[in-house]
């Protein structure tokens, strides 16, 4: 009797343990419950986020393919340009071609001035506010990279390149002043003053016909690099 007298107090300490172990555990589901509805909001942020981070990829991508191969068609005719008078002599020019078509090809040989201008703003502004991460893909995070730090930084330093080059040849030697080369304002060829300047007119167009090459096999390289990328970009948005 005296065993069971003594041990009728520790009965409600046990249950009060019991509701305090209960409490805690509310608690802590409560919070974990918090956070996982936290962490799901967040992710569902990120992924639009990152929809959006890819509609806006494929837009600027989509108006750099149209616009590196409109440039493409222009620096063909230009290298097309040079090399006729690289090649050919001045009689089998004026033989071969009227004075328009003359008037034409030498008006062509400047288009490497016609430059291919990637949207590479929009990059650096996805750089700028942290929003690179959103690609959760790191093979096609690391393509997008490649594409604006590489390939289209690789472009413009050749046509940088290009344009100095055209500049300090052909439009300072032949381009600064054309008039002379013409009949009042028609396409009529001045023969003597185009005889004059023929020869110097091949040297400028050598000077820069390797490297307009080279510009246009990198103007390819990005449409063919902007081809490969659309589809993943596409794929992703789908997901």
């Amino acid at each position: 009797m005296e065993k069971n007298k003594f041990s009728k107090p520790a009965l409600p300490a046990g249950r009060y343990l019991l509701y305090a172990i209960g409490e805690i555990l509310l608690v802590v589901f409560g919070i974990l419950i918090a956070l996982s509805i936290n962490n799901w909001n967040d992710n569902r942020k990120d992924r639009i986020a990152e929809n959006e981070l890819y509609k806006t990829l494929i837009e600027s991508l989509e108006g750099d393919l149209v616009d590196v191969r409109a440039k493409t068609k222009i620096i063909d005719s230009a290298i097309v340009a040079q090399s006729i008078f690289i090649t050919e002599s001045l009689d089998t020019v004026t033989s071969r071609f009227s004075d328009a078509e003359i008037f034409d090809l030498i008006n062509k040989v400047g288009y490497t001035s016609y430059s291919f201008v990637p949207n590479i703003s929009l990059y650096n502004k996805i750089v700028q506010n942290n929003e690179i991460d959103l690609i959760q893909s790191e093979e096609l995070q690391r393509k997008v990279i490649d594409m604006y730090e590489v390939q289209y930084w690789e472009y413009k330093d050749l046509d940088n390149t290009l344009e100095r080059l055209a500049q300090e040849g052909l439009v300072s030697n032949f381009f600064g002043d054309i008039s002379h080369l013409y009949i009042t304002n028609t396409m009529e060829i001045n023969p003597e003053s185009f005889a004059e300047h023929y020869e110097q007119l091949g040297k400028d167009c050598r000077k820069i016909y390797f490297l307009s090459n080279t510009v246009r096999k990198s103007m390819l390289n990005c449409e063919n690099k902007i081809q490969a990328l659309l589809p993943l970009l596409r794929e992703e948005l789908k997901k």
